[in-house]
């Protein structure tokens, strides 16, 4: 999938949505909505999109591909997109900086779905010390998760290591093959591309059973404000698309090869554990300790104004909280 330049790709957008839409669809609410990598960790709004949820739900949607947190949350603030799919580090860094209008309005992946893929020699983590390693871009989800292993195992991000922001997965698939990079961070599908080129898991992140808000969807105070009405449509579209992950195994394989080109179907079928079985609740709160995790984890490194946030300044749990006390999330499963 070719990702485009941001003001180009939201003037696209823009002229095909008022060029081709029916009399019908101009009554429903517009939003233009990022996701930041090819993964996985995104399906839930493949799937609301590709299956009519959305439509059902009152919205029309443009969906566009925005790899990098810092990219998509600088769009948001400037009110180029109205609601984003973003680490949720992305966001607390955001507001430490001023931008106190964000706020996360659910977490899919409490945690960190990702695998360091290294070549298969290396086995220890000392054996790091001095190797290049890949990553998404710097300041991205990917990025974040490769400095906590290394801290994790007693190693300095800036000093014992060298890390290369490579642009996407497959960049730093080919890189690592090229002998550019002895390793890379990846989320599902990709690490099971690179374990069968021969690369080795050196570590699978989420094993380590931490909370942390990975995957979460984010908008502006000011948008829920004004529009609050879209924002719960919003959420209602990615709720009704979770449980069709969970409970339409084929046709969510389908969307996921559509979307991440990937025809394995071993591939796709380790990618539907993950991602629809073993990490998504079926009522993303945006979980404080997940946020809690960042905040702390900011405050010893590289932002010691992180101390003395407390998560609730950044998340608002009421569209998942109203959903949920209604009883309209477990009819879903009845």
């Amino acid at each position: 999938m070719r990702e485009i330049g941001l003001p180009g790709l939201i003037l696209a957008t823009f002229l095909f949505s008022n060029c081709s839409v029916s009399a019908q669809d101009r009554k429903l609410n517009h939003l233009t909505i990022s996701y930041p990598s090819i993964s996985g960790a995104q399906a839930v709004l493949w799937i609301a999109k590709e299956t009519g949820i959305f439509h059902k739900n009152g919205l029309d949607v443009d969906l566009v591909y925005i790899s990098g947190g810092p990219r998509s949350m600088a769009a948001l603030l400037s009110g180029q997109l109205q609601i984003i799919g973003t680490g949720g580090n992305s966001l607390v860094a955001a507001n430490l900086k001023g931008a106190k209008d964000a706020v996360i309005i659910a977490t899919t992946y409490n945690t960190l779905v990702f695998s360091l893929m290294t070549r298969a020699d290396l086995k220890e983590p000392k054996e790091l010390r001095g190797k290049s390693l890949g990553v998404t871009g710097l300041g991205s989800l990917s990025d974040f998760t490769l400095r906590t292993l290394l801290r994790k195992w007693g190693l300095d991000p800036t000093r014992d290591v060298i890390i290369r922001p490579m642009g996407g997965y497959p960049e730093i698939l080919a890189s690592m093959q090229s002998g550019m990079i002895d390793g890379g961070v990846f989320s599902p599908p990709s690490n099971i591309r690179a374990q069968a080129l021969g690369f080795r898991e050196f570590m699978d992140a989420g094993s380590m059973g931490n909370e942390y808000a990975a995957t979460c969807y984010a908008t502006t105070r000011r948008f829920i404000r004004d529009r609050r009405e879209t924002v719960a449509q919003m959420m209602r579209s990615l709720i009704e698309a979770i449980h069709r992950f969970k409970t339409d195994k084929a046709g969510s394989l389908r969307i996921m090869q559509q979307y991440t080109k990937t025809r394995d179907p071993e591939v796709l079928e380790e990618t539907y554990r993950v991602y629809a079985v073993r990490y998504l609740p079926r009522a993303p709160y945006p979980r404080l300790n997940g946020v809690k995790t960042i905040l702390e984890s900011f405050a010893d490194t590289i932002m010691p104004e992180a101390r003395g946030v407390g998560p609730e300044a950044l998340v608002d749990a009421s569209f998942v909280q109203e959903l949920e006390k209604s009883g309209w999330i477990a009819r879903l499963y009845q």
